[in-house]
């Protein structure tokens, strides 16, 4: 007799239904949902080409390709590269200016006894702002051996502080970053005036200093009587 060949047995039955699995276009979606390890590998090589570039960015995106960049990316960038090349920038500090101490000589005379401090903290020649003040004042001045600034009339602190900001507003200060760290220069060629930014690098040209109002004084009427 032939022997019979065994049945099968039967799967056993651990309790619960096999899962279905998807098929089709859900088959394909599930597994790019769970097998994210191509997807990272992508993602991190585009990174590094990113970082190896660096500079060859700029020619990626005059060749026609999409630039990968958003705001945040570039204004952070720029940043960096404005803090590397400027190191100064992110040391900014406020620089003060002491009032000016006005000093009485007799009835018709004014010392200015810390011209010579003030004209070191604005980085500027003690000549040009005298020009500027006798100017603006129409009188007469001079400077002494102590390097006081002598002026003919009675003036006051909070006259010669308001004189001071005009000064400074028109030759010191930066008119693009409000910083005070510049330079006056004058071009040998032009004769003009120029201040030079330490902190931002513009120059702008500044007008020359002009005589203001002047009273004439009884000698000088003398003389055009003459």
């Amino acid at each position: 007799m032939e022997e019979e060949a065994p049945l099968p047995t039967p799967p056993q039955d651990s309790g619960s239904a096999p899962e279905p699995q998807p098929e089709g276009a859900a088959a394909d979606e599930v597994a790019a949902m769970f097998d994210l390890s191509k997807k990272k590998k992508k993602k991190k090589k585009k990174k590094k080409d990113d970082d190896e570039q660096g500079d060859d960015a700029p020619s990626a995106a005059s060749s026609g390709s999409k630039c990968t960049y958003t705001y945040d990316e570039l204004l952070e960038r720029i940043n960096d590269i404005l803090h590397d090349k400027n190191p100064e920038l992110s040391e900014k500090r406020r620089q003060t200016i002491k009032p000016p101490q006005m000093m009485r000589i007799g009835t018709r005379k004014t010392v200015w006894t810390n011209f010579q401090e003030i004209c070191k903290s604005m980085k500027r020649n003690p000549e040009h702002v005298f020009q500027f003040v006798v100017s603006e004042l129409g009188t007469e001045g001079s400077i002494d051996g102590k390097q006081q600034l002598v002026l003919r009339g009675r003036l006051y602190p909070k006259y010669i502080e308001s004189l001071l900001r005009k000064y400074i507003v028109e030759y010191v200060t930066c008119q693009m970053c409000r910083a005070a760290n510049t330079t006056l220069t004058r071009d040998q060629v032009s004769r003009l005036f120029f201040v030079h930014c330490q902190d931002c690098g513009s120059s702008r040209c500044v007008a020359q200093i002009r005589a203001g109002f002047h009273a004439q004084t009884r000698a000088e009427r003398r003389a055009l009587r003459k």
